[in-house]
């Protein structure tokens, strides 16, 4: 099982996240990312939290083993 990890301390709240994989993340009224899916078990979302984890410009979202 997968973990999807949003660390705030480091977020630049740039968006990538939620404009490119609004499957998993959507934007919170100040901007800050909110996990949709936070435990991936599809192959679909778990290769979206992958990727929003590669293209994220601050290295704040992780995917790890639950």
């Amino acid at each position: 099982m997968k973990k999807v990890v949003v660390d705030r301390v480091i977020c630049l709240k740039a968006g990538q996240c939620y404009y490119l994989q609004p499957s998993i993340f959507k934007a919170d009224p100040q901007g800050w990312p909110d996990i949709l899916v936070e435990f991936p078990e599809s192959d679909d979302d778990i290769e979206a939290a992958e990727d929003a984890a590669e293209i994220c410009p601050s290295g704040a979202i992780v995917v790890e083993d639950a």
